[in-house]
């Protein structure tokens, strides 16, 4: 997918927003907004709104630095990686080419949902440390904590291609001795 506004590069990586991306923006902002709303209905309209704002933004840096544990772990194990493109359903890595061993995949695969569940941690960390300081702050990294954990979970489902699926066709890609084999099943199984 070639992104419609590029940002610049990070580590050498290229990395872009397509136009669909600034749509799931606002209704995620319009979303976290609204869960503000029913949890903090004593804070104003703008209180919400910032909040909700900001919450959408740093939930698609989350999604950013997941893409990028995927994409300077593949540098690392030898994979050019020609960008990462963040769009409506998420991002996405372009990795030039696909690994040559099932433990290159599965290491690939299972660094993004682990990067997630780190990111969760430690969002949740700073809910405990901040909340006390500022309610509105402990509100927002409680939402980011709970989103990068639901992140982290859900793309280790063993369904192709979220990165479960990659690690499940690397496990029958390493029984099976077969890539083309691991990857149809994979794919049924997506």
């Amino acid at each position: 997918m070639n992104p419609s506004l590029r940002l610049g590069k990070i580590f050498g990586i290229p990395i872009g927003i397509n136009y669909s991306w600034f749509l799931i923006f606002l209704l995620v902002a319009i979303s976290l907004a609204y869960q503000l709303e029913k949890s903090h209905p004593t804070w104003s309209s703008a209180e919400q709104w910032t909040l909700g704002t900001a919450g959408s933004i740093l939930l698609f840096c989350s999604v950013l630095v997941h893409e990028l544990s995927h994409s300077l772990l593949a540098i690392r194990m030898g994979l050019p990686v020609h960008g990462i493109t963040l769009f409506i359903f998420g991002g996405v890595s372009q990795i030039a080419r696909e690994a040559s061993r099932p433990s290159t995949e599965a290491a690939i695969a299972l660094v993004g949902p682990l990067t997630s569940l780190g990111l969760a941690g430690g969002f949740f960390g700073l809910t405990i440390v901040v909340k006390p300081i500022s309610e509105h702050l402990g509100a927002l990294f409680s939402l980011l904590a709970l989103v990068n954990l639901s992140l982290g979970i859900f793309n280790l489902v063993p369904g192709f291609p979220l990165d479960g699926g990659r690690v499940f066709r690397a496990v029958v890609w390493a029984t099976s001795g077969s890539y083309d084999k691991a990857t149809r099943l994979a794919s049924i199984v997506g």
